[in-house]
């Protein structure tokens, strides 16, 4: 059975259309690898993440190992 996680990435178009005048906290990382926008699908290396219920997730990601 398939893990997701809480911690979901987010695009910073998907963050402004939520969060409208909030600067995003981005994690500060040299390389990051690609990622699915929780929200739209989209990819992503923008280093923000939200908390989600991922069974409300449209587009959740799996947890780590």
């Amino acid at each position: 059975m398939p893990r997701y996680s809480w911690t979901q990435p987010c695009c910073t178009m998907c963050w402004e259309q939520r969060n409208p005048g909030r600067d995003p906290t981005r994690l500060n990382e040299a390389v990051r690898e690609l990622e699915r926008c929780v929200y739209c699908g989209r990819g992503t290396r923008g280093g923000i993440y939200v908390r989600i219920d991922p069974a409300e997730a449209p587009h959740p990601t799996m947890e780590k190992d």
